[in-house]
């Protein structure tokens, strides 16, 4: 039988010869003689499944009789080899379950750390055939784990194989794809099939990157070899699809051998959906419920259909079908945890399989409670959506949270942003409904939990390792890791051989691999797994309790047609929806390019827009917010680029910041990091930076961007304490070695941000060795670093303030940056501004944080300073490009004046003279 081969090559030969004596020797003998009669069957090529059978029950018996002997190295030898054998023969027929429970049984009598190796890897296998994707993972990783010279390539490559299936199929296509490369690397140069095969893979995961292109070139060069057709055409067919060139989609699609395939119906009737011809739809999906006995299908095959279904019922206007379909769904993929009530979710997620479809499933269903309600006007079915949603939002940050890489995490926020303006929605029309039943505290906290969640669970994983002592190694592991990757980013960006960039690829995918199996050795912890696995984020309470009376906390949220403000101070919870969402962006994105443009100071037409702005946005937020004193900014899409105190804040043309002191946020959960108590040491030594002060840069290179000189940066670090290190002494390689040593840090310098490549930003230092990746620091590397002893930076450079926005977690820029790698706070800037104005501004703000001012007051302070001094620069597009982002609190206690100083002193003498006068009277009274 052909399919035994494949296993045979994994065979240990039976070696074991004993000479001491043994009570059930006899026995053994015997036994031995039917292993060796039963083994040499096993072993004979082209063997019919009769033969199969007679092997089976053999080993079978000979199993049986040696569990009811004594225990000893030849029975041992023995039950591991009977074992491991029966394994294989019910994995070439299918059977998965007694497949997986033979390994297990082998692991157990395994002599040696191959034999445990590779049955590991088998029993993952058989568990994830089984769809019991959690004990795919415990084994396949446990594996994986294990010293590199274990097993022979073969084992290693389905090892690799299989958890990219694995990753692949819970959506971590990142993870994913760096498995099947590192399979591909061990495959034989003779292997075409196998390497076609993983080659297939990795397009697959291209596929579901959205990198079309690139998962089309790599099925086009198979296909010129005929090669591996069925899967090929499958792959071919969805890729055209998702490019919306259906008559090429079905073309591949009809190609397929639908026996072998039969998903290939329930991808011919998406395919004909997304085209508009409901009527083919329906009949391939028909055709796969009719023939599904026939054609052997797959469990997740069959969800598949059952979701497609219920696309058809809402594309007819049928809800309440679509719900009964998407339950089965749901029914499916979540390992039958849930009945078929169509109003009951899952409440638990652990034995799940395929999270990601099963996300899709619960989106789609809390959808469609929506579409029925719409219809119905019934409040159960609005509610029924909102539960939904709130079971799909816990989905999601379980997901999250599985997910090792940062790159899955955005992914993963990238592809499920709408669900959070859904779910908001549904709660705000709850509110309306029911005004006491805590809908508006909902509303919030969707708005608020997932808000910088990546950077904010890295930062608490980080916290724990660090409370293992300074020395843990698995937090210096991890840096050491992530460094790694970063630096072959940036290396990355300086080569355009594909060559290079291939073999670049190949040691990321390893390195990306270390920190996956580092995470599995930090689960390990239960005290990090709960931890990692906990719900973190504060009751608004608890919030409110770490608030003072000055404070506001204004969280801002973008949905397609509108803005939802939420303000929340010490005592209350407030909102206001603004309709007019798009407009009032569309006039906030005029009013920053007005910022970003400024030429002399007087800008044309731009009254008209501030009374627009106040009118439309700041009026509404000061209703709720306007009796604060000391606002704290979360923003939300386009409101990262706007400074908040910019803006007009009364009728008679007072600005923002003559009100407010206004400090930024990634999310409500760091305010609990502000009520920490905090150390005012007074050691203010500043570790300050001024490369291009003397001169600029000029690269030897073609292609390499020059770098001016900057003049004034000079000057911006002169006055400050500490070590100033300005010209060719502005090293990179000194600030990676001095960042733990100073509580503050100053970068006046260029900053290059790249909103296409975020990997391609960097902060420049002065350059060295004349390339960029050892002269430059780039955003990626950053996030390695341990900025742990470092209270606050400021980044005097442009657009250090600036990135790609992810949805719910922020922009991705080097403020984000130096938060995430535990640093509480930045000042940091969002476009290009006068080099003079920047220079006088930070210069008194370092005055006003000396005097003990909390951050955002010195800010605010040095900013109204600045505009009274030169009242030709009011326009805020001189001053408003500077923030505060992070910790607000000051980094200094505060000084008393010395007029107050000389008061207390007068005062307490005085006071004295008086007391000793009473006390003379007293005496001289008492003698006379």
């Amino acid at each position: 039988m052909s399919g035994k081969v494949f296993f045979i090559r994994f065979s240990f030969l039976f070696i074991y010869s004993f000479k001491e004596y043994s009570p059930g020797l006899p026995a053994l003998e015997r036994i031995l003689s039917s292993y060796n009669r039963i083994n040499k069957l096993f072993n004979t090529p082209n063997t019919s499944s009769k033969d199969d059978s007679t092997c089976m029950i053999g080993f079978r018996r000979i199993i049986s009789d040696l569990i009811q002997m004594p225990r000893g190295r030849m029975t041992d030898s023995l039950l591991y080899q009977s074992n491991y054998k029966l394994g294989v023969l019910y994995e070439v027929y299918r059977d998965y379950s007694k497949a997986t429970s033979s390994y297990l049984q082998a692991i157990q009598y395994s002599s040696t750390p191959d034999q445990k190796f590779m049955n590991e890897i088998l029993a993952g296998a058989g568990y994830y055939n089984q769809n019991n994707f959690d004990s795919a993972t415990y084994f396949l990783l446990r594996a994986v784990q294990s010293p590199e010279n274990l097993g022979n390539r073969e084992d290693r490559t389905r090892l690799f194989n299989t958890l990219g299936v694995l990753y692949y199929d819970n959506g971590n296509y990142f993870q994913s794809r760096n498995y099947f490369s590192q399979a591909l690397l061990l495959i034989d140069s003779k292997g075409l099939t196998d390497k076609f095969s993983l080659e297939l893979n990795i397009a697959a995961c291209h596929f579901k990157l959205g990198q079309y292109e690139q998962a089309l070139s790599i099925y086009k060069k198979i296909l010129n070899y005929h090669s591996l057709s069925t899967p090929l055409y499958m792959n071919m067919g969805r890729t055209y699809r998702a490019l919306r060139q259906f008559d090429a989609s079905l073309s591949f699609f009809k190609k397929v051998n639908v026996a072998s395939a039969p998903n290939v119906l329930n991808e011919m009737a998406r395919t004909a959906l997304e085209e508009g011809n409901p009527e083919a739809a329906a009949n391939w999906l028909d055709q796969y419920r009719r023939e599904k006995k026939s054609l052997h299908t797959n469990v997740l095959d069959d969800g598949e259909n059952e979701i497609y279904l219920s696309d058809l019922d809402i594309y007819h206007g049928k809800p309440d079908s679509a719900l009964r379909h998407l339950q089965n769904a749901l029914v499916i993929y979540s390992g039958n945890s849930v009945d078929e009530d169509i109003r009951k979710n899952p409440g638990s997620f652990m034995g799940s399989f395929a999270y990601y479809r099963l996300f899709e499933v619960l989106n789609k269903k809390a959808s469609a409670w929506e579409i029925l309600y719409r219809k119905t006007s019934r409040s159960e079915d609005l509610k029924a959506a909102y539960d939904t949603y709130q079971s799909t939002i816990s989905l999601l940050e379980y997901i999250e949270k599985s997910y090792e890489m940062d790159d899955a995490k955005i992914l993963l926020k990238q592809k499920s942003g709408d669900v959070y303006t859904h779910a908001m929605r549904v709660c705000l029309h709850l509110d309306q409904l029911f005004p006491d039943m805590k809908y508006l505290d909902a509303a919030f906290l969707i708005s608020e939990k997932n808000k910088a969640s990546i950077m904010s669970s890295q930062i608490r994983e980080r916290n724990f390792l660090s409370s293992a002592g300074t020395e843990s190694y698995l937090e210096k592991e991890e840096r050491n890791i992530k460094f790694n990757i970063a630096r072959l980013n940036s290396r990355a960006e300086e080569y355009i051989d594909e060559e290079m960039l291939r073999k670049i690829n190949n040691e990321r995918s390893v390195y990306e691999t270390k920190l996956v199996n580092l995470h599995r050795k930090m689960d390990a912890d239960s005290r990090f797994y709960r931890l990692k696995y906990s719900d973190d984020f504060p009751s608004i309470s608890d919030l409110q309790k770490s608030m003072s009376g000055e404070q506001a906390l204004i969280s801002l949220f973008n949905t397609d047609d509108r803005i939802e403000i939420f303000v929340l101070t010490k005592s209350a919870l407030e909102h206001i929806g603004l309709d007019s969402g798009e407009i009032i962006r569309k006039n906030i994105q005029k009013w920053i390019q007005t910022l970003q443009s400024a030429g002399d100071g007087r800008h044309e037409n731009t009254l008209a827009l501030r009374r627009y702005l106040y009118e439309q946005l700041m009026k509404p937020m000061n209703r709720l917010a306007g009796n604060k004193k000391k606002w704290i900014v979360i923003p939300d899409g386009l409101f990262f680029q706007l400074p908040v105190e910019s803006l007009p804040d009364d009728e008679n043309g007072k600005m923002v910041i003559e009100n407010h002191t206004v400090g930024y946020e990634f999310s409500a959960r760091y305010l609990m990091d502000h009520d920490a108590p905090v150390s005012q040491k007074q050691n203010r030594d500043i570790l300050s930076f001024a490369p291009f002060s003397q001169k600029g840069y000029r690269p030897q290179k073609e292609g390499l961007q020059g770098l001016e000189k900057l003049p004034f940066s000079g000057e911006e670090i002169n006055g400050l304490q500490g070590i100033r290190l300005p010209g060719d002494s502005a090293t990179k390689d000194a600030f990676i070695k001095n960042i733990g040593r100073f509580p503050v840090i100053h970068l006046a310098t260029h900053a290059v941000t790249d909103l296409d490549n975020p990997s391609a930003s960097f902060i420049a230092f002065y350059p060295v060795a004349g390339i960029r990746s050892e002269d430059f620091l780039f955003l990626d590397e950053i996030y390695s670093l341990n900025m742990d002893s470092c209270r606050m930076i400021v980044i005097s450079a442009c657009e250090t303030g600036r990135g790609e926005l992810v949805h719910n977690e922020g922009v991705m820029s080097f403020a984000r940056a130096f938060l995430y790698a535990g640093c509480p706070s930045t000042i940091n800037t969002l476009w290009k501004a006068d080099d003079h104005s920047t220079s006088e501004i930070i210069k008194l703000f370092y005055k006003y944080l000396d005097e003990g001012e909390d951050k955002s007051r010195a800010l605010q302070q040095a900013k109204l300073e600045f505009i009274k001094e030169n009242p030709l620069l009011r326009n805020p597009a001189y001053w408003s490009h500077i923030i505060l982002t992070g910790d607000p609190r000051a980094l200094y206690k505060k000084k008393q004046p010395w007029n107050w100083a000389v008061f207390a002193f007068g005062f307490g003498t005085i006071l004295l003279i008086t007391i000793r006068k009473r006390k003379e009277k007293k005496v001289d009274a008492f003698h006379s």
